[in-house]
């Protein structure tokens, strides 16, 4: 998996130089190159895995909202991004932090700025700002970091979990709504979590994102894998394997795009994901299942591995026209993975295949 997103940028605004980030954003078929930043790193807060929290000795950097939204623009009319993600640290209070954010990218709209906006608000933000951000921004999220409050506690962070993140997120969710109904806040709203800073489990993860795929309508949960930061209170802890985050994401994408249900991933003894095989596979493998593809409707189709949507979608196509799959070369000519879908397949042509992860 590449991580190595990240690009810095050198430009000038008036008689001021500024040294940027641009991150390329990973969409469904391109990357998207954004400026990604905080408005401040200066923090209240002391959260332990934090390379902001306020008891670590580390540069600090803050932007005026003018300042920022300046240099977004000139690197928006050079082409250089293609949109703003803007997060911040608590400063003072979260209220503050977020009516900085806003103001930025009033700023950004009022000059002429069309291009993406991703705003990531602060837990426990006043409710007015949240209607504010949905109608400026076109995407816009608060970070749950960890599925349960008591992980909150283990980690010094201060807030409410039912009150500061959960209800905050479900009035988000409302007003992102009424936004859409209008045209406002297309790319809906997105959440953020942890992975192995604490003992959470993977089935508590894929719990709380399937609440927020199925209940707040989420287009989006990030995973982010712990890395140890010199300096912090976990800094001598192990950083979290790679593939936790990457099976984590193939979940998530199962329950958002493909209908699958917390409960159906298979999982150890340790109620996580099992690192070597493909959590569509082994799902299919547990249920035992066996689908008539000349027969089978859509969401039965797209549960066999090997057969994604589109692919599925291709499938119906063929057969509500007239045409049958009988063969290993139809399947594959519609774009059927067919070492992995083939066991779970019934078509009497097909050879017999032992399972491929």
């Amino acid at each position: 998996m590449r991580r190595d997103k990240w690009k810095i940028l050198t430009t000038q605004v008036d008689y001021d130089k500024y040294t940027v980030p641009i991150y390329d954003s990973v969409g469904r078929s391109k990357c998207i190159p954004l400026l990604k930043t905080l408005m401040s790193s200066f923090c209240t807060n002391n959260c332990k895995f934090c390379a902001f929290r306020c008891g670590r000795k580390t540069r600090r950097e803050r932007w005026e909202p003018e300042e920022l939204a300046k240099v977004t623009l000139k690197l928006w009319k050079e082409r250089k991004i293609q949109g703003l993600f803007l997060s911040s640290s608590v400063e003072r209070d979260p209220d503050l932090a977020v009516e900085k954010q806003i103001e930025t990218v009033r700023i950004l709209r009022k000059l002429g700025f069309t291009a993406y906006c991703h705003l990531r608000l602060m837990p426990s933000v006043n409710r007015e700002l949240i209607k504010q951000s949905v109608e400026l921004a076109d995407r816009v999220g608060i970070n749950i970091e960890f599925p349960r409050a008591e992980y909150y506690n283990d980690m010094k962070i201060f807030l409410n979990f039912r009150q500061d993140i959960i209800k905050r997120m479900k009035f988000l969710s409302r007003e992102v709504k009424k936004a859409q109904e209008e045209g406002k806040c297309k790319a809906g709203l997105d959440s953020q979590m942890i992975v192995g800073a604490v003992n959470e489990t993977d089935k508590e993860i894929l719990q709380i994102s399937e609440w927020l795929y199925s209940k707040l309508k989420a287009r989006r949960v990030y995973f982010s894998a712990f890395e140890p930061i010199k300096n912090t209170p976990l800094e001598n802890q192990k950083p979290e394997k790679k593939w936790r985050e990457y099976r984590l994401y193939q979940s998530s994408f199962l329950i958002q795009r493909y209908g699958f249900k917390a409960e159906d991933f298979v999982l150890n003894e340790f109620e996580n994901l099992l690192p070597n095989q493909d959590p569509k596979f082994l799902v299919a493998k547990k249920s035992a299942l066996f689908v008539d593809v000349n027969n089978a409707k859509f969401r039965e189709l797209i549960r066999v591995p090997g057969i994604g949507i589109e692919t599925a979608k291709k499938i119906i196509s063929l057969r509500n026209s007239g045409v049958r799959l009988s063969s290993e070369k139809k399947l594959k000519e519609v774009g059927v993975i067919l070492k992995r879908a083939v066991p779970f397949l019934k078509i009497s042509s097909l050879r017999k295949l032992t399972y491929f992860v």
